[in-house]
């Protein structure tokens, strides 16, 4: 699977880049780029709730990870609300990034590494490409990690001027 800082990283890169040429920052403000980022990271939540029921028993991994969390249901736990809340524009566009961060989490794992299970827990139907897997797929996926983070550094430094903040 993508490592944390690439789900974080494609996350914020994307909605920066929404932000800066289809916005043209307008009503967008930076903050949804910060939670967007987040949000790409949030369907792995399922290995912190792993790790406190392997406190007090022995799960087997494969039932907490990659099932609800990395399911278009999850997507839709935030993007209803979003729809819900339509005259609310502050949480409704928080609710937007967050399903945004989520439903690029879950792109991600199924192109590059694994599964995910789209439809859980209504279908155990699997989806994925693994266009990274293999002997490699470990320090590959760490140097495109590296390779992202640089990338979005100099990004922001031109298109933001990062470091008249320094």
């Amino acid at each position: 699977m993508p490592q944390a800082v690439f789900h974080v990283l494609s996350a914020l890169i994307l909605a920066d880049l929404i932000r800066d040429y289809i916005f043209k920052k307008r009503n967008f403000p930076l903050y949804l780029v910060l939670i967007a980022g987040i949000a790409g990271l949030l369907p792995d939540v399922d290995i912190l709730i792993y790790w406190i029921f392997d406190l007090f028993s022995s799960p087997d991994f494969l039932l907490f990870h990659r099932t609800f969390t990395h399911s278009l249901l999850f997507v839709l736990l935030f993007l209803i609300p979003a729809f819900v809340l339509y005259n609310n524009q502050k949480w409704r566009k928080i609710l937007l990034m967050v399903s945004f961060g989520v439903a690029l989490h879950l792109l991600l794992d199924a192109v590059f590494v694994g599964t995910i299970m789209p439809f859980y827990p209504f279908s155990s139907y699997e989806l994925g490409l693994n266009l990274l897997a293999g002997h490699f797929s470990g320090t590959l996926i760490q140097g495109i990690d590296a390779i992202l983070l640089i990338l979005w550094l100099v990004y922001i430094e031109w298109r933001h001027r990062i470091s008249d903040f320094i």
